[in-house]
């Protein structure tokens, strides 16, 4: 070992609890951010699963009314594993203690099995009956932000006619954790909610028998989106179709992503760098000055020696 590594490590030994911080708050950064990491894995795998297992579409398209013919016609399309064609329309609720009118969104289901996609998960309470008028799944944030339970009652106008709606059950569905009303940027769960309601009342309701105005498809691994996208607005089209949109596009979906994108660890471990390179920098200034005078010194005296 040299002069200069035992002087080294003199030095370092003088400043041992400086280096002892350092390093504590190295790895305290460094295990933040694979904590971190690994929360974020768990939940996107944890999303996944609630996707396949409701059955979580990847390819939406809202259209003005098309007979359900064209169903066929879209599950002829090259990368199409499933194909759920509903009703879907916009309501006005006189829900007691608001001011002012909420805005329901009528959501027709066709059966209770799990092949439905975009299924609703019940939490509570029964499906609707088939010939039961007025019966309806209700979303679980409108419901606990007015404390309904199943069998509680909210009034509607469908189309232009006043309606009680009766709620058999709270449900969840993954297509709707969000539900932002038309004219606003953030969720207000007691001024918009969804409600599920048989596909026969509801399409009579509005003149829609053998008709859809929404569909939702499930797509395999490995399918183009683009071209499904293409396609289907294509076939759509002529029906007054919106603009066909992906997964990735779809307002539920792009926020729980953008929420667990934004992971805090970058931004921890970024802070940690920096506090370290703060303390290195501070305490290694002085260090470097006093090695460099003790060497200094010594070259001087070995010198004078030889001389």
């Amino acid at each position: 070992m040299t002069a200069l590594n035992r002087k080294l490590l003199r030095d370092l030994w003088g400043m041992k609890t400086q280096a002892l911080a350092i390093a504590l708050v190295m790895a305290s950064g460094v295990a933040t951010f694979v904590m971190s990491r690994c929360t974020v894995t768990s939940l996107r795998e944890a999303r996944e699963r609630y996707y396949e297992r409701n059955r979580f579409a990847h390819v939406f398209t809202h259209l003005k009314r098309a007979p359900n013919s064209l169903a066929d016609r879209i599950a002829e399309i090259p990368g199409v594993a499933a194909v759920q064609t509903r009703v879907v329309v916009d309501v006005t609720l006189d829900v007691p203690g608001l001011a002012e009118p909420a805005v329901g969104r009528l959501v027709s289901i066709r059966e209770r099995s799990g092949s439905a996609l975009n299924a609703p998960h019940l939490r509570r309470g029964r499906y609707p009956e088939p010939g039961r008028s007025g019966e309806v799944l209700v979303n679980e944030a409108f419901a606990a932000a007015h404390g309904f339970k199943p069998g509680d009652t909210v009034r509607a106008i469908i189309n232009g006619r006043l309606q009680t709606l009766r709620f058999t059950g709270i449900a969840l569905s993954p297509e709707y954790i969000y539900q932002v009303r038309p004219s606003e940027i953030l969720p207000d769960d007691k001024r918009s909610g969804v409600f599920w309601m048989g596909y026969t009342e509801l399409a009579a309701a509005y003149d829609m028998e053998g008709a859809f105005n929404d569909v939702a498809l499930t797509l395999p691994r490995g399918a183009s989106g683009p071209e499904v996208l293409r396609r289907l607005d294509t076939l759509t089209e002529p029906y007054g179709g919106h603009g066909a949109h992906a997964r990735e596009d779809q307002l539920a979906h792009r926020r729980r992503y953008r929420r667990s994108s934004s992971s805090q660890s970058p931004r921890f471990c970024s802070m940690s760098s920096s506090a370290c390179s703060f303390k290195r920098n501070a305490n290694k200034s002085p260090c470097s000055r006093l090695l460099a005078t003790r060497v200094a010194r010594s070259a001087l005296i070995t010198s004078n020696l030889c001389s």
